[in-house]
């Protein structure tokens, strides 16, 4: 890789921040272990790659198929859509999945989301599996391949002309004008800030997961990618509860470095992005209710280079996480947590530290070192 790059973004005092309370998460838990195919997804254990660092274990969290899709993304938009819809129907919070299912048949709800690839497909799955219809809009540079599997779970795909934050205006737009439209977006804005909240929270089943595969034990450091925040948020507020002693690390493409800049600036920036193969984190602005929380609870953001994502999707592959360029991303940027930036992080030959691997394998141009993309694809 060529050129200067960021620096990492050091928090001092976010060691000492503690995330609010949060909702009781047994109901989400609960909700997605009634789901069809639901099962734990696995925790990898990378010990070339914590040999390779001089730390005791890394651990990634493999979303790599998650309830028959190749993301963890249908965590937050089932929960999401279900909780918007028991609203909408007016229906008990005790309401079951079929119970929901049964009420919508003869109405007119549709779903619309806005997507760069995995939560437009699980927004889709969504209305399939309650047989209501779904509209996705998708940005200019979406991959036709990206576009079918939206289809094939039954969506009507709608391409804009401009970028993944002008998509989300249109699936917006979409959503107001229909009297039965449901906005399943994970990104908040002003006036959209609950079904969002949802969608985090729905997140909170992976991060339980975690915590039973580990024994409970105290995770040292926790690297989770971003695109618009949302993930991050959850993950954020999940290990630093009060009682819990983990530092938080985020990354993002070069790219489309939306939370660094913010960070950089000292107050919420959009940017303009340009292409990366990290498809799933090409966003421009961090969701508003997220921002705050991760400008003060964040221990340090970086950026990776894409052919830096591409090399780590090796070490991965041969641990049997066959993941994407986003997924990789957190060996990405760990690997550039060598020496004192990482010691600047409490890391030593004892520490533990969680990767979310965030999506499955998908094809892709491979970047060469100085940023240069051949025309091969790769899965």
């Amino acid at each position: 890789m060529s050129g200067a790059r960021r620096v990492v973004q050091f928090n001092p005092s976010a060691e000492s921040w503690t995330a609010p309370a949060s909702p009781n998460t047994d109901a989400v838990l609960n909700f997605h272990q009634s789901l069809p195919n639901y099962q734990p997804t696995k925790l990898v254990s990378l010990g070339e790659v914590a040999k390779e660092l001089g730390v005791k274990s890394v651990f990634v969290k493999d979303e790599t198929e998650r309830l028959g899709l190749p993301s963890f993304k249908i965590l937050g938009a089932s929960w999401g859509t279900f909780c918007a819809l028991l609203r909408a129907l007016h229906l008990s919070e005790a309401a079951t999945f079929e119970q929901v299912k049964k009420a919508l048949e003869g109405t007119k709800f549709k779903l619309y989301a806005a997507t760069d690839g995995n939560h437009g497909r699980a927004v889709a799955r969504m209305g399939s599996l309650l047989a209501i219809p779904a509209e996705i809009h998708v940005p200019r540079q979406m991959s036709l391949q990206t576009i079918e599997l939206i289809e094939s779970e039954g969506a009507h795909v709608i391409s804009t002309s401009g970028s993944y934050e002008d998509a989300i205006a249109a699936a917006n737009a979409g959503a107001n004008a229909d009297e039965r439209g449901i906005l399943v977006q994970d990104t908040a804005f002003e006036g959209y800030e609950e079904i969002p909240g949802w969608i985090v929270e729905g997140y909170g089943t992976m991060l339980r997961e975690i915590d039973e595969q580990l024994g409970n034990k105290n995770v040292d450091l926790v690297v989770c990618p971003v695109g618009v925040g949302s993930l991050a948020l959850s993950v954020l507020t999940h290990f630093k509860r009060e009682g819990r002693q983990t530092a938080m690390v985020t990354v993002e493409p070069d790219t489309a470095a939306c939370l660094w800049t913010s960070v950089h600036k000292g107050e919420w920036t959009a940017i303009e992005t340009t292409p990366t193969i990290m498809a799933g984190l090409d966003c421009g602005q961090v969701s508003t209710t997220a921002w705050p929380f991760l400008r003060d609870g964040v221990d340090a953001c970086l950026t990776v280079s894409d052919y830096e994502a591409h090399m780590a999707l090796g070490d991965l592959k041969a641990a049997g996480v066959h993941a994407g360029p986003c997924g990789s991303s957190p060996l990405a940027a760990l690997r550039r947590l060598r020496g004192e930036d990482g010691a600047d992080l409490g890391l030593t030959g004892e520490s533990t530290v969680v990767l979310i691997c965030t999506e499955g394998t998908r094809d892709y141009m491979i970047p060469t070192e100085d940023g240069a993309l051949c025309n091969v694809s790769y899965n």
